[in-house]
């Protein structure tokens, strides 16, 4: 074949390695949202595929570079052609990103738009120049890659090569570590800022050698102003400061699945105690009903027919004290509500139940804890600041769903866009440590395939936990 071919076919590869390298940076921006930012995003097959536009896009340019140029373009013609077709995979992923996420696209898509290309340029940059370092360092090296060269040859092999690589495996290590094992450290904002000014600094570091002026520096100095950014960012930049954020960041997600894993160990602890007590009261009853029956068969004897009526009327109630408060139709359930009903006793909030859920709700303990102790708690939290505050879980029942509401004395209207967002809402003043039950609601919900809703008024709120029925 002739050498024109393997020139544009090479050409192809690498181009398709730049490619591949963009659809994967889009995805591990989504990925670091859902992940680490809290942002409400789901990684479907849709979504995967419609990434793979940015292939469509860079064929268009190849076909439209093809019929305008009969011959190959000069360097500076590619160059500009180039500048053109990444404008064009940028703009794409704006619309990727703003049909990616499900609350404030415009701002989401903005945010994670810029996220790209802060990933793409990074990976980038620190590829070519990390070559140029390895290859001498010279202008003539520079030259050579980035004029005369520019997007051919084995060093852009290598570049987009290990580029794709090292995107790949931080796309992995998200999905598989954090995404798909259901992981999420949602980063505070102070944690955010510290991160962006990393990354401002880790990308002007490398660059900052490339641009001392060749006439005063020589290449050795070059080389060791090179060798001493390299050595005292990698280990404060590249280190310390990623462990400072993660291991913060890990400290306070821990905290919050410490809070739902001791409200289900009270749980547990109070159906222990709560079956205790009633196998006592029950065993007491047993000894107590043979006497009680033959006390009222003799007053009916005796022609004592009201008195037998009252003795009968104090056993049924003795009978009723034995059954619980509340009654849900599921055992775990029944134990959340028992205590959140005690606590909102104390704090003399009216609470009420309306229905039951037959047979059971068919979850784990852990999800019923994550769904319903935070959406209590959180009812709870709202009606304590109302003159008249109350609560009320209303249970219904239909051919597919169960769906419980529960709704709450409101002193205001709740924004539920915002509150929905996932990204840490909270009217309180700590705002570092909360607002982060009702995400841990939404996607444990989601997790158990249900749907939330959300409704509120000026006086009320009304949060609605559809989960499916067990055929």
């Amino acid at each position: 074949m002739s050498e024109t071919f393997w020139d544009y076919a090479f050409a192809a590869f690498i181009s398709l390695l730049s490619n591949l390298q963009f659809i994967v940076a889009m995805l591990t921006v989504v990925l670091v949202a859902a992940c680490f930012l809290g942002r409400y995003v789901v990684l479907t097959r849709k979504l995967v595929f419609s990434s793979f536009g940015v292939l469509a896009i860079s064929v268009i340019g190849s076909v439209i570079m093809t019929l305008c140029f009969e011959e190959e373009p000069d360097s500076a013609t590619y160059y500009v052609m180039n500048g053109i077709l990444t404008g064009a995979i940028f703009v794409y992923s704006f619309v990727f990103y703003l049909f990616a996420y499900k609350e404030k696209r415009i701002l989401r898509a903005i945010e994670s738009t810029v996220c790209f290309y802060l990933f793409t340029s990074y990976i980038s940059s620190f590829s070519q120049l990390t070559l140029v370092y390895f290859l001498g360092g010279t202008d003539d090296v520079l030259m050579d890659i980035f004029y005369e060269n520019f997007g051919e040859g084995t060093e852009w092999l290598l570049v987009s090569s290990v580029g794709s690589i090292v995107t790949v495996a931080l796309f992995v290590i998200v999905y598989l570590g954090f995404y798909r094992r259901k992981k999420y450290f949602v980063i505070g904002i102070p944690y955010r800022i510290v991160f962006v000014i990393w990354v401002a600094i880790f990308t002007v570091l490398p660059s900052v050698p490339a641009a001392m002026p060749a006439d005063e520096y020589t290449i050795d100095d070059r080389y060791m102003v090179m060798s001493f950014l390299y050595a005292i960012g990698v280990i404060i930049l590249g280190l310390a400061m990623p462990v400072f954020v993660i291991v913060s960041t890990t400290e306070r997600a821990l905290k919050e699945k410490n809070k739902s894993q001791e409200t289900y160990i009270a749980a547990e602890l109070e159906y222990i105690g709560q079956y205790k007590k009633k196998q006592v009261e029950t065993q007491q009853f047993r000894h107590d009903i043979k006497n009680n029956l033959a006390l009222t068969q003799m007053m009916l004897d005796e022609g004592h027919v009201d008195e037998a009526r009252e003795h009968v009327r104090d056993m049924l109630g003795n009978v009723s004290s034995l059954s619980p408060k509340y009654v849900t139709g599921d055992e775990m359930l029944d134990l959340i509500v028992s205590m959140k009903a005690d606590r909102m006793e104390e704090m003399n909030i009216r609470f009420t139940l309306d229905g039951v859920a037959d047979g059971g709700l068919g979850m784990k303990p852990m999800d019923m804890c994550s769904i319903f102790a935070n959406a209590l708690d959180n009812a709870i939290e709202a009606a304590s600041s109302c003159k008249q505050p109350y609560v009320s879980l209303n249970i219904k029942r239909t051919d597919k769903f169960f769906v419980i509401k529960i709704t709450n004395s409101a002193s205001k209207k709740v924004d539920i866009g915002k509150l929905l967002s996932s990204s840490g809402y909270t009217s309180k003043s700590d705002k570092e440590h909360h607002g982060f039950g009702l995400m841990n609601v939404r996607r444990a919900t989601e997790d158990c395939d249900g749907i939330l809703k959300a409704e509120s008024d000026d006086e009320s709120f009304t949060l609605s936990i559809m989960l499916p029925r067990e055929k």
